[in-house]
């Protein structure tokens, strides 16, 4: 989500006493949409980040490392031309809009002493980072806007700096004496509507509090709920006044959402995770916001491959299924030369067909058989052999065909799964060798001079479980076979989600006795890191390692498993 003006008020005051008289030494711009400011205090040298990415607007002190171009772009050096050195002196947002205001003290070639703004507006894909003077007359931006951009505001060199549009809303005061009760619209939409500053996020959020739920309609309030939303409305405000925060992320399996205050509208299906401070929340969200994409776009091709091999699998079997139901038919011919020969000597050379009476069936009846006259009725009985027995020969290898396809498939499902999961850059680069090594990509050219691997062995990501045992868990099929194959003992316990795609998982024994505690983690974390590992109960089957195997010519991940029992988890 986007820095909505309530979540900027805070993160202003936060960074106010965080960056409070800090001296700017260095700046930076690592990327075409990034500043970082380096700001010393007098406890510590700080990075402020002040990024206008469409998809990540924000500002907010970082500890990640950039890497800087080796020649700066303009407006960097136009910075530094201004802001450095030069001390901080405020933070500051224009009512409760999404813009923060950095004054800084500076001095000019002739050492006079002036201020100076650097102004940053969170507007999505208006979003901005604009240097004025110390009389708001603009210097530059990082992206200058004239009449072909936009036709209500200019923000160019040496023109004054003006605040965006107003809205037509109300400050938010905390009173909510005016909402009215009587609207049929949504809640959450009319407080959105109505209050400068206010998302949908803590829109739903109010109206949760108030009635349990995020869609009620104001007319639907009792009068029980009434007074809770104005209690919460309050209570914000409060909140806000007062710079009481409790940072916190929202995770759905992914980071979802985050905020300056507990957000509980995603119900137990979510995790709220709280951080100490508003910037390490904002990190933390966009570090992981950040490497998805990145995944995303590195999988992208990955992500062809494996559904053109499906589609195309997919296609095959359809038709083979049709060519055995063809071949089902055609085995009716061996009868047709059983008749012919059991009759051969009523039949002669010349006819296109013949009526002869079946004596093998239960009453005798009378059957037409097609003839090529050509042929004697010797070569016609040896012709409807040949063609029975390309039948039986083509089911055979139909039958055989169709369960490779559909062990493919499923392969092929399984590596899908591997890339959902897939959280790093390794990932999908081991996803992708996979692949390759399969047949589904091509192999990437080695560089000159670089010596082929000969062994793979990836590093197995492992926990403890509270017995004290180390849990293994395989990301992808590679690591799979490496761990169930190679790296494990015979007496260590295995798991794996019945019937569906998934990782290996496996309890590092030592031959000692493995509590029932542990075997139940470990399935636990057997159904979370599977296709399965959505909700409800899933089955995962588990047994030593001595009792899995790996079938010549199987695919990465592919094993089969006996004697071994079977735990149901409740995700």
């Amino acid at each position: 989500m986007a820095l909505d003006g309530l979540a900027v008020h805070a993160l202003v005051s936060e960074l106010s006493t965080a960056l409070d008289g800090g001296k700017t030494d260095k700046i930076f711009q690592p990327e075409r949409d990034k500043i970082i400011l380096n700001i010393r205090t007098q406890n510590k040298s700080l990075r402020l980040l002040l990024s206008v990415d469409p998809q990540g607007a924000r500002a907010n002190i970082t500890e990640k490392q950039y890497e800087n171009p080796i020649v700066a772009p303009n407006f960097c050096m136009l910075l530094r031309k201004h802001l450095q050195p030069s001390r901080l002196i405020s933070v500051t947002q224009p009512d409760f809009e999404r813009i923060i205001v950095f004054t800084f003290e500076c001095q000019t070639e002739l050492l006079d002493v002036v201020r100076k703004k650097l102004i940053v507006e969170i507007m999505g894909h208006f979003s901005n980072i604009i240097l004025t003077d110390e009389k708001d007359v603009i210097i530059d931006a990082l992206r200058q806007v004239d009449y072909t951009t936009s036709s209500k505001r200019r923000v160019l060199p040496s023109l004054p700096y003006e605040l965006p549009p107003k809205q037509d809303k109300e400050e938010f005061d905390g009173n909510g004496d005016t909402v009215d009760f009587s609207s049929d619209m949504r809640a959450d939409k009319y407080l959105t509507d109505k209050y400068v500053g206010f998302s949908p996020l803590i829109s739903r959020e109010l109206v949760f509090f108030a009635t349990g739920q995020t869609d009620t309609c104001l007319d639907c309030f009792t009068q029980s709920q009434r007074e809770k939303l104005l209690f919460a409305m309050k209570r914000l405000k409060e909140d806000l006044d007062s710079g009481r925060y409790a940072p916190c992320i929202v995770i759905e399996r992914k980071p979802l959402e985050f905020y300056f205050r507990p957000i509980k509208q995603y119900g137990i299906n979510s995790l709220m995770k709280e951080y100490p401070s508003f910037s390490a929340a904002i990190e933390d969200f966009y570090i992981e916001k950040d490497e998805q994409e990145h995944i995303k776009r590195l999988s992208g091709d990955i992500l062809k491959a494996i559904t053109n091999a499906q589609s195309r699998i997919s296609k095959k079997i359809e038709a083979q299924r049709l060519d055995i139901a063809e071949c089902e038919k055609a085995l009716k011919f061996k009868d047709m030369g059983d008749l012919i020969t059991a009759n051969i000597y009523l039949l002669k050379q010349g006819a296109d067909r013949a009526t002869l009476t079946d004596y093998t069936k239960d009453p005798p009846c009378e059957t037409t058989v097609e003839l090529d006259k050509s042929l004697s009725p010797a070569k016609n009985a040896q012709r409807y052999y040949k063609r029975y027995k390309k039948a039986v020969t083509a089911l055979e290898v139909l039958n055989r065909q169709i369960p490779e396809g559909e062990n493919e498939l499923i392969y092929l499902d399984s590596v899908f799964e591997e890339l959902v999961r897939a959280k790093t850059s390794a990932d999908v680069d081991e996803i992708r060798a996979e692949l390759s090594e399969s047949g589904y990509m091509k192999k990437s050219a080695a560089k000159k001079g670089q010596k082929k691997q000969k062994t793979f062995a990836p590093k197995i990501q492992s926990v403890s479980s509270s017995d004290g045992f180390i849990i293994y868990i395989g990301k992808n099929n590679l690591q799979n076979d490496y761990l169930t194959l190679h790296m494990a003992d015979k007496r260590d316990i295995w798991f794996h989600t019945k019937d569906y795609p998934g990782s290996h998982v496996v309890v590092e024994s030592k031959g000692l006795s493995v509590p029932d505690t542990t075997l139940n983690e470990a399935a636990t974390i057997a159904a979370k890191n599977s296709k399965a590992g959505t909700g409800g109960t899933v089955a995962v089957d588990y047994t030593e390692i001595k009792n899995v195997k790996k079938q010549p010519g199987a695919k990465p991940g592919m094993v089969i498993y006996t004697t071994y029992k079977t735990a149901f988890i409740r995700l």
